[in-house]
């Protein structure tokens, strides 16, 4: 058996084409619905390829190649035409100049990146400074993650990372790669069963070397079902369950969420302008609809992952977006007044796009859950509440937006100022209840999990600092400190302390026990929002000041209770 392997490796090795070709009528949807161990979890080769492709080419396919066609491509590399497509995208400058690469360019071969001295170089010094617990400067993070780029390409060329041979020990049992075909009496089955897959194998890689569609096909189905049947003994995932994960990688809800949102904010946008009751309706219609897409996402993510999916900055990203349209939908229901929902719209549409987009900065990956976080109830009611404090805190910011553009654009709409000011309040008030509970109940967690309530962590310190913060803008309303201008620009202000503790912590500051949340990237634009935020901070009190030389405002904005 291993010998017909081997020989027909070696064989199709001879042949092949300078770059990855189109293979027009190949099916690969046998192939995308079987079952994959990797990094702890059994899921579709569909995910895997996803994550894959998306990993090392931030990418959802590649001219015009998806997923499980690339990685069957990386796999069957005989003819070594992917080792020089140039597929790994690197973005930061300063790495690129420490390896030698064109800064021009984004993306590299794997033949161009392996072996590269620079590299070496960065990673050396990355290592050391990992040996004595020393934080990694943000150059040796990316070098980090090329090396892990390049180190993924490998295993796939090898078939190293190729694990599609279940285990019949079953439970946690780890599966076998496809190289385990090559060691006589590696794998725990009958002689026969492995003679007849590495046959059918065989076929398949000939089929795709020689573009036979046919043989290809027909090879494919074999193979699946081998897989699931011959080889499985009982302990293959059950097809619904890989079905629907595949479900939701193709319908991508979240995307489809920010879609249906921007339409729900061009017709209220349209509506606001025209003031035709049609625009109201359909916008609100689609912020609904939105938010039941965004829901059925989320809910199909927790059934993939047998968990609350919080447990990252992606999908704590997809849970915060979510939540505030839902407050903004609660807000709206009470006091009817559909500029509350369209504020709202602007942070979905803006998370979800940024969650779609950057996969190497907002990793979509569903990864089991770190020690620390294998509690599904202080998961749940800790986590939970305390990202969607974040979100109450995201639509007060939203409305906080609109008045401070009544006093740029028009300063003396009292009237306008002092509801949107309400409407603001009372998202607010969610939010510090939401986190109020959230920094106890993380208190009780941490108690559980590391022996002490309290301990000064970062993250920890940063949560209460966005607490008080709030709390300190609700006593400045309450005892008329804080009216009209002031109210607006400190609850935009008060956000900081919540992007601090959300994204600073674990992308900025790297440090603490909360490392399993811990990313890097995305500075840039973050300071290009605190900018621009503090911008039209100052603008619109150039424009109060002005205006109030004529305008007694302070005795007319002051929030509704």
């Amino acid at each position: 058996m291993s010998k017909i392997l081997l020989f027909s490796f070696f064989f199709f090795s001879l042949a092949g084409n300078a770059t990855p070709e189109n293979r027009p009528g190949f099916d690969f949807q046998p192939l995308a619905e079987i079952a994959i161990q990797h990094r702890g979890r059994i899921k579709p080769l569909d995910t895997f390829a996803s994550e894959s492709l998306q990993f090392v080419t931030g990418k959802r396919e590649w001219k015009g190649k998806g997923p499980v066609e690339c990685l069957v491509g990386w796999l069957f590399n005989f003819d070594r035409e992917w080792e020089n497509e140039e597929i790994v995208r690197i973005n930061h400058q300063i790495l690129k100049k420490e390896m030698g690469l064109d800064p021009e360019k984004s993306f590299f071969s794997f033949n161009e990146l392996q072996g590269n001295e620079g590299l070496r170089r960065v990673l050396k010094e990355a290592s050391a400074k990992s040996r004595n617990k020393e934080r990694l400067s943000e150059n040796e993070k990316k070098a980090v993650i090329v090396e892990n780029q390049l180190e993924l390409i490998g295993d796939v060329f090898t078939g190293q990372s190729f694990t599609i041979l279940p285990n019949p020990e079953g439970g946690a049992a780890s599966w076998f790669p496809i190289t385990s075909l090559n060691i006589q009496g590696g794998l725990p089955y009958a002689s026969d069963v492995t003679e007849r897959f590495a046959i059918t194998l065989k076929s398949m890689v000939e089929g795709f070397l020689n573009k036979d569609v046919s043989l290809w096909n027909s090879s494919s189905q074999k193979l699946a079902v081998m897989l699931s049947e011959d080889l499985a003994r009982g302990v293959y995932p059950e097809k619904k369950i890989l079905r629907r994960e595949m479900h939701y990688n193709c319908l991508r809800p979240f995307r489809l969420s920010w879609i249906i949102y921007v339409m729900g904010f061009i017709s209220l946008m349209l509506y606001w302008i025209g003031r035709k009751s049609i625009f109201q309706t359909v916008g609100l219609l689609a912020m609904v609809t939105g938010l039941a897409v965004h829901a059925y996402g989320f809910i199909l993510r927790c059934l993939i992952a047998g968990r609350p999916p919080v447990t990252n900055m992606y999908e704590s990203v997809i849970w915060v977006t979510w939540g505030c349209v839902f407050f903004a939908m609660l807000i709206w229901w009470a006091y009817r007044n559909s500029v509350i929902p369209t504020a709202a719209s602007v942070f979905a549409i803006v998370g979800l796009i940024l969650a779609d987009n950057i996969p190497l900065v907002l990793d979509p990956s569903i990864n089991p859950l770190e020690p620390v976080l294998r509690s599904n109830y202080w998961l749940t009611i800790h986590v939970l509440t305390i990202t969607l404090s974040y979100a109450a805190f995201a639509l007060s910011l939203c409305l906080g937006n609109v008045v401070m553009g009544y006093y740029v654009f028009r300063p003396t709409h009292t009237a306008h100022i002092q509801n949107y000011s309400l409407y603001m309040y009372r998202a607010m008030q969610i939010g510090v209840i939401l986190l109020a509970a959230g920094n106890i109940l993380g208190g009780f967690w941490a108690d559980y999990s590391w022996g002490r309530f309290w301990g000064w962590d970062p993250k920890e310190v940063w949560a209460l600092i966005a607490l008080l913060l709030y709390l300190a803008v609700l006593h400045g309303r309450f005892t008329g400190w804080l009216k009209g201008f002031g109210f607006a620009a400190t609850t935009v202000v008060s956000f900081l302390g919540v992007l601090m503790a959300w994204y600073g912590v674990n992308f900025v500051l790297g440090v603490g026990l909360h490392s399993y949340g811990f990313g890097s990237g995305g500075m840039g634009w973050v300071m290009g929002y605190v900018g621009i935020q503090v911008a039209f901070i100052v603008v619109g009190y150039l424009n109060y000041k002005k205006a109030k030389s004529t305008h007694n405002l302070d005795s007319t904005i002051f929030p509704k209770a």
